[in-house]
């Protein structure tokens, strides 16, 4: 039972990377990528409490296409692994060093479902860290001027919200706008794909079946190789072919 756990793990997350979002694959109407338009955004608010002399300070580490773990890059307590936007809260008491003492990720690893387009907007959905229950809404809208963008925390329904304003993403999303492209430059990037999936396909029908037959079946040499009889039986068809097509070129009727 447990090795058929694992072979479906294997599948599970070879199928996931195949079909996992990627920023380099979304295209803007600039021409460019999602992935080169954006960088590490850094996004202070700061509350100044006289009364004690102290002040707060919330600071968003947002990056939907890279992770922000290495920040802050001047402290040794950083943002979770693979985050994508993250908060630390500090604080300064009477002019001492600012302390760090509170720090969370609110989009982990990438996005668990596919982008969504709503009103010509798109909308990514992140979840934050395990068992946190928060959520993270990341929408590019091309309504405005591109600058600093505008988060929202909504602690009562554990929901961060981050709007980029002034990024317009394609019609096509995966295919940069060039109307003088030709139709097979359109279709390379489907093409690639498909033929990325063919080949997990056939890895994973390699790798887990040899597995099998080796833990399960106890094979061993070349016959933990799945469904060995019939890939040796057509490759010696296909020689026997190869060998005779290759035999009748050469060949020249007596003449008499």
């Amino acid at each position: 039972m447990k090795t058929i756990s694992l072979y479906i793990f294997i599948v599970t997350a070879l199928v996931k990377t195949a079909f996992s979002f990627r920023c380099e694959d979304v295209y803007l109407d600039s021409k460019e990528t999602l992935y080169k338009a954006i960088s590490l955004e850094k996004v202070e608010d700061k509350k100044v409490y006289t009364s004690t002399d102290t002040v707060e300070y919330s600071t968003w580490y947002i990056d939907p296409c890279r992770s922000v773990e290495k920040q802050p890059e001047d402290s040794k307590i950083k943002c979770p692994s693979n985050s994508k936007v993250c908060l630390i809260k500090s604080i300064e008491f009477k002019g001492e060093k600012e302390k760090i003492y509170d720090i969370k990720g609110y989009a982990v690893s990438d996005p668990p479902q596919d982008p969504l387009i709503k009103q010509g907007d798109y909308i990514l959905n992140f979840e934050g860290e395990k068992n946190s229950g928060y959520t993270t809404e990341i929408t590019f809208t091309c309504a405005g001027n591109k600058g600093t963008p505008e988060v929202t925390l909504d602690e009562d329904n554990k929901k961060v919200s981050i709007k980029y304003k002034g990024i317009c993403v394609s019609d096509s999303k995966t295919e940069p706008t060039d109307d003088n492209k030709n139709k097979d430059d359109n279709s390379s990037s489907s093409g690639h794909f498909f033929i990325r999936f063919i080949f997990i396909i056939i890895f994973c029908y390699f790798v887990i079946g040899s597995c099998y037959n080796f833990f399960v079946l106890n094979k061993k040499g070349i016959e933990i190789i799945p469904n060995i009889e019939l890939w040796t039986n057509l490759i010696t068809v296909c020689y026997d072919k190869i060998t005779e097509f290759f035999g009748r070129r050469g060949y020249s009727p007596i003449q008499i």
